[in-house]
């Protein structure tokens, strides 16, 4: 028996054991790559695994490119700080920016552009593919430059760790068979578990924020990695078994399996959508709500231990501490306020470079929309003082927004966006006093979309059940731009400027007095609803002009601002006793409802609905109010209180 395998291993070109009864003498040798001694193979073979070495560096670097637009990853600013946070945070199922399970949500959501599930399943295919190929038919130590691609150049390094425990299986005896397609799958079975873990991680991103048919979604691109793996597995060992393992068996397929879905992402998703996601995350994180009280607490305890007990009360310490913050919210030069402005800057350059390289791209009205809210953002110091949180809000535009808003009316009016753009457009028309062409825009955006927003602002359905599943939404969805609170706003400014042309000061009290030298030279459009000082600023506005067409609009103005809740009660009553007749009459009924049911006056919330409901059938503040009682047409008589002046004055 030794004789005849003795015989057969000189016979064999390669010292491989053809015949299995010999295999109690001599080990099994399976033929690989480097089976081959002559000095043309080893050449051959070292220079197509450079080449592979080359195209797969390409993948995973596209790989990392995709979830930052960062071509080459150790170039990138805080690389080790990203991969020493994902390496510890367990990067297939934490939070971090690059972790396995983000890249399906962040820059790009499958969910918003599903052709990315296609895109992320043939890439990680290939990155899971290739290394146990190579294992495989180039030996366990040819697989290590992939692995160390796969964890520093696509910066995954759990999914490198479990690579390499999978060519492990794939190469290294006793666990390798003869079967080269049963090791391939055998040292896939670490990489399945690593994308379920990654599915899991992924559900509870996705839990509670899309429709559950939609989660098919977050698990398709990690089904077609296994399927699509398993085929690469089936072709290369065919190939090399056909071709007798010479080099080259691999290179031809990971550049298809390279080229594959960069020409899907270049030509069915495009580098704009990459850069605009990352633009929008930007917008997003820069003016994202931040809870302050910790902070807060922390600078109340530093200023408590800098004053002798005896001095000051801790009370007193916080009033002082928080009426500091409060007056730098206020200042521009305060470090809030800076942070504002850098932010401000940082994101009108990047909507500019986009719209620079990406002129035509579907999001480039999007990219001014992000800047034009950008100028327009303040921070609301109220919402500080109530809830110690800093938040900011744009619905107050600044003069320097107004090119960018000109500019997507002109490119896109018929969308949400033009809707908002028209809207700013016209306040800024009607605070320099052009309120003939605030009036016009404003009449324009009702006609067009007073329909679309009771009907609802949806995309049409696509044609077919995969033109369906792949279909990509409208670009201005992400921004979630609430379309019934621009109309309802538009219907109340132009209320406002249609009803109150004042026969002796013309439109002053709204858009401020023409000389600007005047001691007040404001109007009701300059006065910013979130200012600490707006309450006194409309009496000083109102004291301006006594007995002006819009004194009804700033009494409610100065009800609507006013915390207190009895206390609102009381000016809205008030308003309505001494201006009947006038045009906000329907909003301050509303307005009342509103308050008493808030207050936990049923009786009256529901009378003032009905109210509103004969009296003002038509009105926005009508639609407004059927969310909060049903539409009533029970006639009111004239006992009801709100009717009797005496009531209302001698409200405790």
């Amino acid at each position: 028996m030794a004789t005849i395998a003795a015989k057969n291993s000189a016979e064999s070109p390669h010292g491989s054991v053809l015949d299995p009864l010999a295999t109690e003498d001599v080990p099994v040798v399976l033929k690989d790559v480097w089976s081959r001694s002559g000095s043309k193979y080893r050449i051959r073979a070292i220079v197509l695994l450079a080449v592979n070495v080359l195209l797969f560096a390409g993948a995973g670097s596209f790989a990392f490119w995709l979830r930052g637009g960062v071509r080459f990853a150790p170039a990138h600013e805080g690389y080790w700080d990203e991969f020493g946070q994902t390496f510890l945070s367990v990067g297939f199922i934490g939070h971090s920016g690059v972790s396995l399970g983000s890249l399906l949500l962040e820059p790009i959501s499958v969910q918003d552009v599903p052709m990315q599930i296609p895109i992320l399943g043939l890439l990680m295919a290939a990155l899971i593919s290739i290394p146990i190929l190579v294992a495989i038919l180039y030996r366990f130590w040819s697989s290590l430059p992939f692995i160390a691609v796969v964890g520093f150049l696509a910066v995954m390094p759990w999914l490198a760790v479990t690579l390499l425990g999978s060519c492990v299986l794939a190469s290294v005896r006793p666990i390798r068979t003869r079967f080269r397609f049963m090791s391939a799958l055998l040292a896939l079975v670490p990489a399945v578990v690593y994308l379920i873990l990654a599915w899991y991680g992924t559900s509870d991103l996705v839990a509670g924020k899309i429709d559950p048919v939609d989660r098919i979604k977050f698990v398709a691109p990690w089904v077609l990695a296994i399927v699509a793996a398993t085929v690469v597995f089936a072709v290369v060992l065919a190939i090399a078994r056909i071709v007798d393992y010479r080099p080259g068996a691999i290179a031809p397929l990971l550049a298809v399996m390279f080229a594959l879905p960069v020409a899907l992402f270049e030509f069915r998703v495009g580098r704009d959508e990459l850069y605009y996601r990352l633009l929008e995350g930007l917008n997003e994180v820069h003016f994202a709500d931040v809870d302050a009280s910790v902070e807060l607490d922390q600078a109340v305890m530093e200023s408590w231990a800098r004053h002798p007990p005896a001095r000051r009360t801790m009370r007193g310490v916080r009033e002082l501490v928080e009426t500091r913050w409060l007056f730098e919210l206020a200042s521009e030069i305060s470090p809030v306020q800076s942070v504002l402005s850098r932010h401000q800057a940082e994101l009108a350059e990047r909507c500019d470079w986009f719209l620079k390289y990406f002129p035509d791209s579907r999001y480039a009205v999007n990219a001014l929309f992000i800047k034009a809210r950008a100028l327009d953002m303040r921070v609301d110091p109220g919402e500080f003082r109530n809830a110690k949180w800093v938040r900011y809000y744009d619905d107050f535009p600044s003069p320097a927004s107004r090119e960018a808003w000109q500019m997507i009316v002109k490119n896109s009016p018929g969308t949400a966006l033009g809707a908002v753009a028209m809207l700013r457009l016209a306040q800024l028309d009607a605070r320099d006093g052009d309120l003939e062409r605030a009036i016009a825009k404003l009449e324009l955006l009702q006609a067009r979309f007073d329909s679309l927003a009771k009907a609802g602002d949806t995309a049409p359905t696509p044609s077919g059940p995969l033109k369906a599943v792949l279909a990509r939404g409208v670009p201005e969805a992400s921004l979630r731009i609430p379309m019934e609170r621009v109309i309802l706003e538009a219907h109340r400014f132009h209320n406002v400027f249609a009803a109150n042309r004042d026969p002796l000061y013309g439109y002053d009290p709204i858009s401020g007095p023409r000389h600007r030298a005047d001691t007040f030279p404001f109007g009701l459009m300059d006065l910013d609803p979130r200012h600490e000082q707006y309450i006194e600023n409309l009496k000083t506005l109102k004291r301006q002009y006594p007995d002006c067409q819009i004194e009804d609009n700033i009494d409610l103005e100065i009800a609507k601002a006013t915390a207190s809740v009895e206390l609102r009660i009381e000016r809205l009553e008030t308003c309505l006793n001494d201006f009947p007749n006038r045009d906000a009459v329907a909003e301050t009924l509303f307005r009342l409802g509103v308050a008493y049911k808030s207050n936990a006056e049923s009786e009256k919330s529901r009378v003032m609905f009905a109210r509103l409901f004969q009296e003002h059938p038509d009105s926005i503040w009508t639609e407004q109010a059927t969310r909060y009682a049903p539409r009533q047409t029970t006639r009111i008589g004239r006992a009801h209180p709100l009717r009797q002046g005496p009531a209302i004055k001698n409200r405790p």
